[in-house]
């Protein structure tokens, strides 16, 4: 292997600590998935590091940048905040599900950057199980309610006066007892005449993000452990999908996805291959010849 194919294999990791920028517990679940793959000596979370300057679910730190950027930008203010030359950092992003609006999804990216030669791998993982929502609520029954349909007090919430964060305005996060979130909707609607309740989407406030999180650092891992066939970079990674997935009674092409694209960053090489779920044949009703 040539030398600067080591040096974009898994070798590139070797006997490095791994940090990672979070201020709400996510190295829990992202350390032990990367060190399952990565060569690496250790991970750690990156103290005193605020993430939150890039954007705060409650609102009072708007999100500029795109949550890929976002998540770069993460990446590399832990990296100057420590010092460390490895960091890993993570953005979620929540509303309804594009193919069915009326379903509520968790989009999660993660980004590993090296500081050494500025390489940055990505990667995005969509799910739908997610505990999101807000509501505006009128009286403590109503908040009550809200609670209970939002798995609380495992699930922790955020009251404030109104949906849309105004300077001034008090932001109650990490609810997680019952007494405490009656008072806080109380005096907020005797003040303001109504309260804003919703989740708060901090991982650690919230188990079932926390969980999908892990499932996007596992996800990441596989594909950072796939090295390109030519040249044995790293991250050898599906960048594509191929339509045509054979209807299973009259073998037309369908829509559905049948073979993913992996492609290499380093020198370009490309390859095909099947669907990893194993299926070969679509279903008729998805085919447009036989139910045209």
């Amino acid at each position: 292997m040539r030398a600067d194919a080591m040096q974009n294999s898994l070798d590139r990791f070797a006997g490095r600590t791994l940090g990672v920028a979070t201020m709400h517990g996510k190295e829990q679940v992202i350390g032990p998935a990367l060190m399952r793959v990565l060569p690496i000596d250790g991970a750690v979370a990156i103290p005193d590091v605020d993430t939150d300057r890039f954007g705060a679910f409650s609102g009072e730190v708007a999100r500029d940048l795109d949550p890929v950027e976002a998540c770069i930008a993460k990446a590399r203010h832990g990296a100057e905040a420590s010092g460390m030359d490895l960091v890993v950092a993570s953005e979620g992003s929540f509303g309804p599900y594009p193919p069915a609006p009326f379903m509520p999804c968790d989009e999660e990216f993660l980004v590993l950057y090296d500081a050494r030669d500025g390489m940055v791998f990505t990667h995005r993982h969509v799910s739908l199980e997610t505990v999101f929502g807000g509501e505006e609520v009128r009286d403590e029954a109503g908040a009550m309610a809200f609670a209970q349909r939002f798995r609380f007090p495992e699930h922790a919430l955020v009251a404030r006066p109104r949906e849309h964060w105004r300077p001034g305005d008090p932001v109650h996060k990490g609810i997680t007892d019952p007494h405490r979130l009656r008072a806080l909707v109380s005096t907020l609607v005797e003040a303001h005449g109504s309260c804003w309740l919703e989740t708060d989407m901090r991982a650690m406030m919230n188990p079932t993000r926390m969980r999908v999180i892990g499932e996007t650092a596992e996800r990441f891992a596989d594909e950072l452990s796939r090295c390109c066939p030519v040249c044995g970079a790293c991250w050898f990674r599906i960048t594509g999908t191929r339509s045509g997935l054979p209807c299973a009674l009259c073998g037309w092409p369908t829509e559905s996805v049948r073979s993913m694209e992996r492609g290499c960053w380093a020198c370009g090489h490309v390859q095909f291959e099947g669907r990893p779920d194993g299926r070969v044949e679509e279903d008729p009703q998805h085919c447009a010849h036989c139910n045209p």
